[in-house]
């Protein structure tokens, strides 16, 4: 089978033995996939159990959950509880905590503040930044909340009144108040406007600013929203967006690929009443690919690139694999997900290259569609 070394850019081959009898010439086996943005609902929601089970079926071993949970991850006993339901899965998790909130990175299991998912103004962002004593790097959702909008000025959609400046102002704020207040490190999530990628030029001159995007930003614009699916904060940007999201992820620009795997388990159909967010983390890989049509970047953007941004050190064993299909094309059946969230805005969509299967420290765990090492539920 064809081996990609992601840490060393190295190509090989090596004879691995499957869980089951197929032809290995056509599949590719490289290192797990991190996914630095994803979120968990609890309360029936979805749960670490389910959440495990997603992003297994998508190649992912290591995941960053985003702080918006119910209740927030802001004090020492909600972190704690997260911490107990996610012990003994496969996944391995972190956490960002919110930047508004009593709790402080330790570089290991919390990893990173987060805006992500709390309304705030400067006033509270500035309040927030200048009590903070240790100066982590920070993962922003760039919004100016004081504007309302569920889409982008410009599209023909109820509720598009959101300005496309709305996100390059928000990472100009949070990126230089927080280095006036002796922040060095920034991760600017999931963008969304051509704006906001050619604001990155100047925000790396005053700090050190990584940038991620999503598979739906990459894949759909504005034009292709048809339910409330579509309703994701922030919005699908222009045809012009989304192409110059791509030539920037191509050109190295955009440092990481990343999911905000946002599960709901029913969306009402009104956009005004539907929560945001898309579930997306089992054909996350898939949509990259097709879109991008370059295995090696899609991979160092979903293994190398994030763990550079957790200062995480890692090197390609063996031990733990994802196998992959390239050639595959299938089409995504949101009904027959693992996730608890059915809220895809890929639902129907065919996408080419699938992961068939997953292997953790020598024990294959997952092959197509099925799970070889039960976990307990929590």
């Amino acid at each position: 089978m064809k081996i990609y070394d992601p840490f060393r850019k190295r190509w090989f081959e090596e004879e691995i033995k499957l869980p089951i009898n197929v032809r290995a010439e056509a599949l590719i086996a490289t290192f797990p996939f991190v996914d630095l943005h994803t979120h968990v609902r609890l309360n029936g929601g979805e749960d670490y159990f389910s959440l495990s089970r997603a992003a297994i079926a998508g190649g992912f071993l290591r995941l960053v959950i985003q702080p918006n949970t119910s209740p927030p991850l802001d004090d020492v006993d909600v972190l704690q509880e997260h911490e107990r339901l996610a012990r003994g899965k496969d996944v391995r998790y972190h956490w960002a905590v919110s930047l508004f909130g009593n709790l402080e990175p330790d570089g290991k299991k919390v990893v990173a503040y987060s805006t992500d998912g709390f309304r705030y103004d400067h006033v509270s962002l500035d309040d927030a930044l200048s009590r903070k004593r240790k100066k982590a790097v920070i993962f922003d959702h760039s919004q100016v909340h004081e504007l309302e909008g569920i889409f982008y000025k410009g599209a023909s959609l109820l509720g598009a009144s959101r300005p496309i400046s709305n996100e390059a102002i928000a990472m100009v704020r949070t990126v230089l108040t927080g280095v006036e207040n002796g922040f060095e490190r920034f991760h600017i999530q999931h963008l969304s406007t051509k704006l906001a990628v050619e604001t990155l030029d100047y925000l790396r001159k005053y700090a050190y600013v990584t940038c991620e995007v999503t598979p739906h930003h990459l894949f759909f614009s504005w034009q292709d929203v048809k339910n409330a699916d579509f309703k994701i904060n922030p919005p699908l940007g222009s045809e012009e967006d989304r192409r110059a999201l791509i030539s920037a992820v191509k050109d190295g620009i955009i440092n990481v690929l990343a999911t905000d795997h946002a599960p709901h388990s029913e969306k009402p159909s009104d956009f005004m009443e539907a929560p945001f967010g898309t579930s997306n983390i089992e054909m996350a890989f898939s949509v990259f690919y097709t879109v991008l049509e370059d295995l090696e970047l899609v991979v160092d953007k979903l293994t190398v690139e994030p763990l550079k941004i957790l200062n995480l050190q890692e090197k390609f064993t063996g031990q733990d694999l994802v196998v992959i299909d390239p050639e595959m094309e299938w089409i995504v059946d949101a009904g027959s997900l693992f996730t608890k969230g059915k809220n895809c805005v890929f639902n129907g969509v065919k996408l080419k290259g699938k992961v068939l299967g997953v292997r953790k420290s020598g024990k294959w765990i997952y092959w197509d569609g099925e799970f070889l090492e039960s976990e307990v539920p929590a």
